[in-house]
């Protein structure tokens, strides 16, 4: 018996290694190759990467069913809720803020991936709120959570856990765009409590959709600054 917690821990750290690190590691490749094809190239093989890994890991080696999550518990009303208190305290932070904040590094950081372009920016942004922010609920909250509950053997351990992967990257890509450090910094702790609200929701409901109704509030506001900022 304990052989087999000792191994099933092992697995979960693996699993949650191979696929919790990849989007640090597809940002770090855009940062040395200065939003170049490779860049490029990276971003679609993390996002094929962090889709079909969790999903062969969860049939092979976890032996699971194909599910869509479905909320069998409710939470779409609290969902909004926080989603838009989440929002509100986002908009916030940068009227107070955002004035230090340098546009113009943020301008030549995004044109090299013709985020300059009004058109591509609201396409961009319509693909990372309706496809990449379920992606994350699908990685971070279902596949990450499940597998720190296993190794933490609780559910306070593996919300913390989670959210700290969740907002790695984000502070890494946040440095490439020009954010001081300090607006980095609260940025992040504001990003590592957003985490662990979509973390306690997924808990909570059992499924990525609720998590995915205040993630996709959040980002809506996030783009619509990003918006204010380059156009």
């Amino acid at each position: 018996m304990l052989r087999f917690i000792v191994d099933s821990r092992k697995r979960a750290l693996i699993a949650i290694i191979l696929v919790g690190m990849a989007p640090t590691v597809s940002v770090l490749i855009s940062f040395a190759t200065s939003g170049g094809s490779l860049s490029q190239v990276a971003f679609i093989l993390s996002k094929l990467w962090l889709f079909g890994l969790p999903l062969l890991w969860y049939l092979r080696v976890d032996g699971g069913e194909i599910s869509w999550s479905k909320p069998a518990k409710g939470g779409y009303g609290m969902a909004m809720l926080l989603g838009l208190g989440t929002s509100s305290i986002i908009v916030i932070a940068w009227l107070i803020f955002g004035k230090w904040l340098d546009t113009e590094h943020l301008r030549q950081s995004v044109e090299p991936l013709g985020l300059l372009d009004s058109r591509l920016y609201l396409a961009v942004a319509l693909y990372w709120i309706l496809v990449n922010s379920v992606l994350e609920e699908y990685v971070f909250r279902w596949f990450i959570v499940e597998k720190a509950e296993i190794i933490l053997g609780g559910e306070k351990g593996a919300i913390i856990l989670s959210a700290a992967i969740f907002v790695l990257h984000h502070t890494i890509a946040m440095m490439y765009f020009g954010f001081p450090w300090w607006t980095n910094l609260l940025a992040s702790l504001g990003l590592f409590v957003g985490g662990a609200i979509f973390s306690w929701q997924y808990l909570k409901y059992r499924s990525i959709w609720i998590p995915y109704i205040t993630h996709a509030i959040c980002d809506i506001a996030v783009f619509g600054i990003g918006y204010s900022m380059l156009f």
